[in-house]
């Protein structure tokens, strides 16, 4: 049965150095990592495709901050929101960041489970619920907001030219695709 077990490890052994050897790139190493060379990208003609890419690089780098503070997006999103507007209605923050109200109530409860904030019903509607921070939140969203402000600064200081008028732009594009 040793044996079995040996010339069956060596046969996967064999396998990945002969998979190696056939996905190999021309002037490339056995690991099948081309030599860099000059390809043109036909892709970066669109705007579009290049506002993906730079959103893709952008969140995961701020992924990386918040898992720091084993946070969401959606949760910093909450939380600066619930700072700059103490006593917010939960639907007005759907609003706000466009988020569907099941994806904002498992952020609430992931929040004030974490004693980040607390819901208290509304003095004048006992339907509505207001949103606070806690001490902790205060604290909290001071720490994450400075490290994202770094990554903002990281950002608005790569664009050449006029920032205020790049900002423009980009707000024109949320105009014109109806983001608020």
């Amino acid at each position: 049965m040793k044996d079995v077990m040996t010339a069956t490890r060596q046969t996967r052994q064999i396998n990945k150095a002969a998979a190696r050897v056939e996905t190999a790139a021309p002037n490339g190493n056995a690991d099948g990592e081309a030599a860099p060379r000059d390809l043109v990208n036909p892709m970066d003609r669109f705007v579009g495709y290049k506002i993906r890419r730079i959103k893709h690089a952008i969140i995961s780098e701020l992924n990386g901050i918040l898992s720091e503070f084993d946070l969401r997006i959606m949760d910093f999103a909450v939380l600066s929101i619930v700072e700059t507007n103490p006593g917010i209605f939960q639907n007005e923050i759907t609003h706000i960041v466009g988020a569907e109200p099941p994806a904002l109530v498992l952020s609430l409860d992931r929040l004030e489970k974490a004693n980040y904030l607390f819901r208290q019903f509304s003095p004048t509607d006992r339907r509505l619920r207001t949103l606070h921070l806690t001490t902790d939140g205060r604290k909290l969203i001071k720490k994450v907001t400075a490290k994202v402000e770094r990554q903002e600064r990281g950002i608005t200081n790569a664009v050449r030219g006029d920032l205020a008028q790049f900002v423009a732009g980009l707000d024109d594009l949320m105009l014109f695709y109806g983001i608020r």
